[in-house]
């Protein structure tokens, strides 16, 4: 199955809770009042990674499209088997 993958760059989240509205599988808010990704499977110095389902590919282009500062990515990634 060809997985989703979905990048999220944590510090310049602003708040707006956009991206756990529309996907809350994926984003949910801190404790900090920040969206963060659910089950990240790698982080570098600014992104936080992780993957998504294909059936959920219209939520997360909605949660990248609608994000007011431009810090979600996703495209399709490598097969999993």
């Amino acid at each position: 199955m060809k997985m989703i993958s979905i990048a999220h760059k944590k510090p310049e989240c602003i708040g707006c809770m956009l991206c756990a509205e529309v996907a809350p599988g994926y984003f949910q808010m801190d404790e900090n009042g920040e969206a963060q990704l659910i089950n990240v499977i790698r982080r570098d110095k600014v992104f936080e990674y992780s993957e998504g389902f294909p059936e959920d590919q219209a939520a997360l282009e909605e949660a990248e499209a609608g994000c007011p500062v431009n810090i979600i990515r996703q495209r399709a990634s490598c097969s999993t088997d």
